[in-house]
């Protein structure tokens, strides 16, 4: 593209950067008058994909070009929040269909297809600049994305950004402390207490009481064994006259190096000494409990028969 307008070449330079998208004011104050602009979109250069927003027809339409022209619609009053703000920090790598946005108590903005608009006020302390939009800080973020989301969805998006060191585990209890009126606190409480250690204890319960159901019975728990060249061992769950441990996990957030370093030495022990293993953790237990009844009973058969 080349124009005659002095600032013409930032303003193209900015678009490129950010997703193809402008607004009609950046467009102005680089020198375009409405005449030009006009002349632009008439040529098939630019569009006008909502009001007072501009792209360029040369860069891809994207989730975050999406998200970028729903933004700059509303104006900077906007916040980008939930999902849509997990996906702009990456935290996901899948944008929501709809673009979630909260605008202050009294704000009145036009409904928009693909955007929901929230009235809701959102603290400043809670507030940040990331990539030229305005968006929920991460802990803030996670909270209202896991609201969204629901129990098993949200577990795995709050288990992932602890892992990866996103946000700590702290500064998301002291974000959810100040809005424990918040929608969706509750689970988000029940999510926090998880991610504290008490995933763990809960997959426990849950793989006892999915094998009672099953009447798989002649299990212990948390049964003690000395296993050749490791040394004493709890083993979660075990079924001793077939030899077939069943290894319990929580969340990933609690598995570092060193842990996953012991359980593969420990595992590597059990199998040298004639156990089958099977490993399960609380995200199976809750979505697919009966992919685990069914990979136990597989296993109870296939020892019977050898």
């Amino acid at each position: 593209m080349t124009t005659d307008q002095p600032d013409a070449a930032r303003l193209h330079a900015q678009m490129r950067q950010r997703d193809g998208v402008a607004t009609v004011q950046q467009a102005r104050d680089a020198g375009y008058s409405s005449k030009a602009i006009t002349a632009k979109v008439r040529r098939g250069e630019w569009e006008r994909p909502a009001h007072g927003v501009l792209r360029a027809t040369d860069h891809p339409v994207t989730s975050r070009s999406r998200i970028r022209v729903a933004m700059l619609s509303i104006g900077p009053e906007a916040t980008l929040v939930g999902r849509s703000a997990a996906y702009w920090w990456q935290m996901t790598d899948v944008a929501p269909a709809e673009v979630e946005i909260a605008v202050p108590q009294g704000s009145q903005p036009r409904p928009r297809p693909g955007v929901t608009v929230t009235r809701r006020a959102v603290p400043a302390r809670d507030r940040v600049t990331v990539d030229g939009l305005v968006v929920t800080k991460k802990a803030a973020t996670v909270l209202t994305a896991v609201a969204a989301l629901g129990l098993l969805a949200g577990a795995k998006l709050m288990d992932r950004v602890l892992q990866k060191g996103i946000v700590a585990l702290d500064t998301l209890q002291e974000t959810h402390d100040r809005g424990r009126r918040r929608y969706g606190a509750v689970l988000c409480a029940t999510l926090l207490a998880l991610a504290a250690g008490g995933a763990r204890s809960e997959a426990e319960r849950l793989a006892h009481s999915l094998l009672r159901d099953a009447d798989i019975v002649g299990w212990l728990a948390d049964h003690r064994v000395v296993l050749p060249r490791h040394g004493p061992a709890v083993l979660d769950l075990a079924f001793l006259d077939r030899r077939i441990v069943v290894e319990i996990d929580g969340w990933a957030y609690h598995r570092d190096l060193r842990a996953f370093l012991h359980d593969a030495e420990r595992q590597n022990a059990l199998v040298l000494a004639g156990w089958i293993v099977i490993r399960t953790n609380w995200h199976e237990l809750k979505e697919h409990s009966e992919r685990f009844v069914r990979t136990v009973r597989d296993a109870l058969v296939e020892r019977a028969h050898s």
